[in-house]
């Protein structure tokens, strides 16, 4: 069967924003894409930064950037839903949230050639705790504790979405669709219950302590018990410890000196350009971990109810 040229044609990218933004620069290469324009409120800044990854054309206005087949959106989540709509004639990988604490439009349509990225599931960690997971049946009961300290201008709420979203997307990816239970903010400390089909995931997420991003995930199954930590420090690449079964580790961790976040984040960019090019249908890049708008909304909405 003839695969669709409209589906099948990503060749070229644009990139909005030239923070995170960047780091997706080495995957859409190495799938064959050429960027061909960068975009950046700045446009000293959007000008110097595509000198350096030699990249055509720089520009500080959406209405600037040429006719491409994908763009990347790497913007604060307050602008998602207007770059959306500008670019929905494109492919489209945005950068998570997909919303965030904006507020959404019921009537707006989502395009279908659009992806979220939630890339924790791409983490080997996370995989190894898929396929432990895969032998039980019963209820899980998850803790999921978080920590950030790190200097920016952020709101309790924000600090929630730009850190400890990454490991409940893929909580939530395994265990189902949730609901919240319970929501507790006390200061500088955010406590969520969410129900996810007959599995409890509990959360508790605090600013302060030590300089970095901490997260502890515990699963308890029956008598089984898993669990995985993750750090990033100032300075240093993230860092994973081993996954533990019942107090025995299962790998010997997850680390790479070019950071192991930065590559998930890549081969996440990666599996998304391969389901738009029809290489991996929708269904099954949801199965391994895809977030499209329908499963990025209903993680958001879980965390701060309906927009």
């Amino acid at each position: 069967m003839l695969k669709n040229p409209l589906i099948n044609n990503i060749n070229t990218a644009a990139i909005i924003g030239c923070n995170w933004g960047m780091v997706h620069v080495d995957a859409l290469k190495q799938s064959g894409l050429k960027v061909v324009s960068l975009v950046d409120l700045e446009l000293a800044k959007a000008q110097r930064v595509a000198q350096q990854h030699n990249i055509a054309h720089a520009c500080n206005h959406i209405q600037h950037v040429p006719a491409v087949d994908l763009v990347l959106i790497a913007t604060p989540a307050l602008s998602h839903q207007k770059l959306i709509q500008h670019f929905k004639d494109s492919a489209i990988i945005c950068e998570k949230p997909l919303l965030g604490l904006s507020q959404v439009d019921n009537n707006f349509i989502w395009p279908q050639r659009l992806w979220v990225n939630y890339a924790f599931s791409q983490l080997a960690s996370a995989k190894l705790l898929d396929s432990l997971l895969s032998g039980y049946s019963q209820p899980a009961h998850v803790r999921l504790n978080s920590q950030v300290n790190l200097p920016l201008n952020f709101t309790l709420e924000q600090w929630f979405l730009e850190t400890t979203s990454h490991p409940l997307s893929w909580l939530l990816h395994r265990f189902g669709k949730p609901s919240q239970q319970q929501k507790i903010v006390d200061g500088q400390r955010l406590k969520l219950q969410l129900q996810a089909g007959k599995h409890l995931i509990d959360v508790d997420f605090h600013l302060g302590g030590t300089a970095g991003i901490f997260h502890q995930i515990d699963i308890t199954i029956g008598q089984d018990s898993l669990s995985l930590n993750g750090e990033y420090v100032p300075g240093k690449p993230w860092r994973f410890s081993p996954v533990m079964l019942n107090q025995q580790a299962q790998n010997q961790g997850e680390y790479s000196p070019q950071d192991c976040w930065i590559e998930a984040n890549q081969r996440s960019s990666q599996k998304m350009i391969e389901q738009f090019r029809g290489n991996i249908s929708h269904a099954d890049f949801l199965e391994q971990g895809g977030f499209d708008a329908s499963k990025a909304l209903w993680l958001e909405q879980a965390l701060f109810g309906d927009k």
